[in-house]
């Protein structure tokens, strides 16, 4: 008789967190809305119709720092394979700028994901603000080197698209 109890609790709390949670779906007029904020409405428009039907906010800006972050990574490791293949002395010394702003937004995602976790959207808007800045930088950086590796720069452009979309979303959240 408890089990069942404990039982028909946990499926009434489970049926009111579904339907609280359902209450708060993002519709596409609202990610039209989020995406005409950004400094790229297509970019982002094509990445959240590619990637959802209608989450929530917490459930958006998961899948797109998820996505940021994968972009960082990957761009990380492309720089080390830049670096160790053998480049030019000023070359290196971009692509070396570009590996340190890297490594750093990469801690600054992983540090946005606990504020959005905490349900901190300011802490995650400054965090994400800050990876955005780094890809930024490293644009800046590889674009006045003769020989430029595309796949950085169009990674970097990404990564800044990306976190607009991220930016948008913490300015939607609670502020703690």
């Amino acid at each position: 008789m408890a089990a069942n109890l404990r039982n028909n609790a946990f499926l009434s709390s489970l049926m009111f967190l579904l339907l609280i949670g359902s209450s708060y779906a993002i519709t596409s007029s609202e990610m039209s809305t989020i995406c005409d904020k950004t400094l790229n409405p297509s970019f982002c428009l094509k990445f959240l119709n590619t990637k959802f039907a209608s989450p929530n906010l917490q459930a958006l800006a998961k899948t797109t720092l998820d996505a940021t972050q994968a972009r960082a990574t990957q761009t990380f490791k492309k720089l080390q394979s830049i670096i160790d293949g053998g480049v030019d002395p000023r070359s290196k010394l971009a692509y070396r700028s570009c590996l340190d702003e890297y490594e750093s937004a990469i801690g600054n995602l992983e540090e946005a994901f606990e504020h959005l976790a905490s349900g901190d959207g300011m802490g995650m808007n400054m965090k994400v603000s800050a990876a955005l800045d780094g890809a930024d930088t490293c644009l800046d950086d590889v674009k006045r080197l003769r020989s430029v590796d595309y796949s950085v720069v169009n990674n970097s452009k990404a990564i800044k698209n990306l976190c607009g979309i991220a930016l948008v979303i913490s300015n939607m959240l609670p502020r703690n």
